[in-house]
């Protein structure tokens, strides 16, 4: 390996590393209910932490507040004050608690983020928080995007009434003749046309 190869490997290496994690959190109306759905990671470090508590409150299921958003199942989380810059503000949403959940809870408070206190940090999370018969309109949420960070630069994305467009249709495909029909179909105009030949002579 020369050392052009080495350096553009390190290059790479480096920049994988660097790359930051990002948690996106999309809340959408599905159908008659209102779906928040977490997936992604987040790296962050064990120390920033300052104990555990139970995040969602009476929530158990998934809350939505002005200040506050939590995703998954109520257990025990572990607390990091004030690392979200800014703070999370949905300033119209209605006190909403979800009617099902599953996967580890995920919370965000004012400024603060709370995590399962079994949360390796940059591990995959996966969550999701349903509530049923209501729409975005009833939980005071309006359509947009909304982008906090933790102190390592990676991201908590919350996505509001953005979710992706449905795929678009297949064309239809155009009928082709078959090997065989279309061999038959040569053979008959090579036959028209030598008939046609034949008359012009006679």
């Amino acid at each position: 390996m020369n050392l052009r190869s080495a350096g553009v490997g390190v290059i790479f290496f480096l920049a994988a590393n660097m790359a930051q994690a990002v948690y996106n959190i999309n809340i959408d109306q599905v159908g008659p209910d209102v779906v928040m759905s977490g997936s992604g990671s987040i790296v962050i470090s064990p120390a920033l932490s300052s104990g555990s508590i139970g995040p969602c409150l009476l929530g158990g299921d998934g809350l939505i507040y002005t200040n506050a958003l939590c995703i998954g199942t109520d257990i025990d989380g572990d607390r990091y004050l004030g690392v979200l810059t800014p703070g999370i503000s949905l300033p119209s949403a209605v006190a909403s608690f979800g009617s099902s959940s599953f996967g580890p809870n995920v919370f965000l408070l004012g400024n603060d983020l709370y995590l399962p206190p079994t949360y390796a940090s940059g591990s995959p999370l996966v969550n999701q928080s349903t509530y049923a018969g209501t729409t975005l309109a009833a939980l005071g949420l309006t359509v947009g995007t909304q982008t906090l960070f933790v102190p390592s630069g990676d991201e908590i994305v919350i996505n509001i009434g953005l979710a992706p467009p449905a795929a678009p249709a297949t064309p239809a495909s155009i009928p082709t003749l078959g090997e065989y029909a279309l061999l038959g179909m040569s053979s008959l105009l090579a036959m028209l046309g030598i008939a046609a030949v034949s008359r012009k002579r006679g």
